[in-house]
């Protein structure tokens, strides 16, 4: 979550409400079951979550293509209801060995870092995922409600300046009808559901400005390519 230490230093009743926020959501959208239209197939119970303070561990139990269609789109849910509930998420989807012990809260392995490594480095507020996971969503043509693809390229506004190129889940395209104002938008104008937690958008230090108006950018942008119905990958 995008200022938590700062917010738990500074208001700890409302870091905690920002918590019960988060796991509301999480519970939500994790527990959703979904119909793929082309085969009928019902996905359920295929990702396994664990929270930590203001971090959410998400897991699939296999390695299929049904695992990632749940991963990908339950992530994206979880990562839009958030927003709805005040609570401005970063994250990254990584494929590789992962391995857990809930007995002892043991978590370990190659996906959980890179995981961490792409959501870290970013700066905005949005989901990377990893080359094999872009690749493997290809080949099977993973797409969001109303066809969009579910997994665009885009240049990540990264830590130390610059960009990179990366591959994002494109929320935007899933939850184009889900807007109360239609973008474009400005940045102040998106925060302002943020404000009564983390305080006016001024009073943000520059460094977090910028991850809040790198998250605007994607979404006009994204937006706008809805609407074209183009939304071909950004590069």
């Amino acid at each position: 979550m995008l200022g938590m230490s700062a917010l738990a230093e500074r208001d700890p009743d409302r870091a905690w409400k920002a918590l019960c926020g988060l796991t509301q959501a999480k519970d939500e959208r994790f527990r959703l079951a979904f119909e793929v239209v082309k085969t009928g197939e019902l996905i359920k119970d295929r990702v396994t979550t664990f929270t930590f303070s203001d971090t959410v561990v998400a897991f699939s139990v296999g390695d299929s293509d049904s695992d990632l269609r749940a991963m990908v789109i339950l992530v994206a849910e979880f990562f839009a209801r958030a927003l709805f509930y005040r609570i401005p998420l970063r994250g990254g989807i990584a494929h590789g060995r992962f391995m857990f012990n809930f007995d002892h809260n043991l978590f370990a392995g190659p996906a959980l870092v890179h995981a961490y490594r792409l959501s870290e480095d970013a700066q905005w507020l949005g989901i990377r995922v990893d080359e094999r996971v872009a690749k493997h969503a290809e080949t099977i043509a993973l797409q969001a409600k109303g066809g969009y693809p579910s997994i665009a390229a885009w240049r990540v506004p990264v830590a130390g300046g610059g960009s990179e190129s990366s591959h994002v889940i494109d929320w935007v395209a899933a939850h184009r009808t889900n807007f109360k104002v239609s973008p474009p938008f400005s940045a102040t104008q998106f925060y302002e559901p943020f404000a009564e937690t983390f305080g006016s958008f001024d009073s943000l230090p520059a460094a977090v400005r910028r991850k809040y108006e790198n998250t605007v950018a994607f979404i006009n942008e994204r937006f706008a390519s809805c609407a074209d119905n183009t939304m071909a990958p950004t590069r």
